[in-house]
């Protein structure tokens, strides 16, 4: 069992490196001149076809769903991802990356919130230290240790976030990862869909769709942010408690500083490395096994 949740977390770290890739492709397509709403419905709507074609080739009977379940997939779908996707873009492009990302990982106390009191999972003195821990590791690597500004996109990023975390790990956990994302896919891309009309941005759609570099950024995005992140953490989530993951998710800055080190030479201060060492030591101290309870 012990393996089962250590392999979930790898899953979640690795989740997290997809998403701390987000910012490499969004200003890309920023650069063409594409705005969050038009990237968002091109993501989505790309990702519930690919889904759809892998499952019906692959495995027929997992898109089959109790209809009642709807009931949930809609608002995982239409606000735990399409306006997350949405909310976390823009917060990107207006803030910038190292802010949005300090806003969005309001979301592991966030989670662990609900956690304790909807799911009734144990509030521990070692989980308490981790999320301390991971969140100010987050703000040193972003580099807005200093103060953040208030964004309404990445605080209501890390609103529907918490949303999704929470259905994925009680309503929606009898379903496969794919099948869970294929329709979270789904309504998330009739979501998009009817926002992007009603805002009259669907021209913008029509050019990344006619722009080979924009689409081929796009279906970056979808694919390595969306896709691969959200089945890896739909799939560690059978493992291991919300809380756990949403904790160990927070590696996303610290991946994203990474990759802007390794493949941007963006040069790292000392708060840069102050905050890895503080979400290194959450993660070990996550999986550390739970004190045995004395006899008596």
């Amino acid at each position: 069992m012990k393996q089962k949740e250590t392999a979930a977390v790898l899953m979640v770290l690795l989740a997290a490196a997809c998403w701390g890739a987000n910012g490499i492709f969004i200003n890309i397509l920023t650069a063409y001149g594409v705005n969050g709403t038009q990237m968002t419905l091109v993501r989505m709507a790309s990702m519930a076809i690919l889904t759809g074609i892998w499952l019906a080739a692959k495995n027929p009977a997992a898109l089959k769903i109790d209809l009642r379940d709807l009931v949930w997939f809609v608002p995982a779908g239409a606000l735990g991802l399409f306006m997350f996707g949405l909310f976390y873009t823009y917060s990107i492009q207006l803030v910038g990356m190292g802010t949005a990302a300090v806003l969005i990982y309001l979301m592991p106390s966030l989670v662990m919130l609900f956690s304790v009191v909807f799911l009734h999972e144990k509030f521990t003195p070692g989980k308490g230290l981790c999320l301390v821990l991971s969140l100010l590791g987050c703000a040193l690597v972003s580099g807005v240790a200093g103060g953040v500004t208030l964004d309404a996109g990445g605080v209501g990023a890390a609103l529907c976030y918490t949303l999704q975390n929470i259905l994925l790990a009680t309503k929606l956990k009898k379903y496969s990862p794919m099948t869970n994302l294929f329709y979270m896919f789904l309504f998330s891309a009739a979501a998009s869909l009817v926002f992007t009309a009603a805002a009259g941005e669907l021209p913008g759609v029509a050019y990344i769709l006619t722009t080979p570099g924009a689409l081929a950024a796009n279906l970056g995005l979808g694919l390595v942010c969306s896709l691969a992140a959200q089945w890896l953490y739909t799939a560690a989530l059978k493992a291991i408690p919300a809380s756990r993951a949403s904790i160990a998710a927070t590696f996303e800055p610290v991946a994203a500083a990474l990759f802007g080190l390794v493949l941007f030479g963006q040069k790292m201060d000392t708060f840069g490395v102050a905050g890895i060492v503080c979400e290194i030591a959450a993660l070990v101290i996550l999986q550390l096994p739970a004190p045995a309870k004395r006899k008596g």
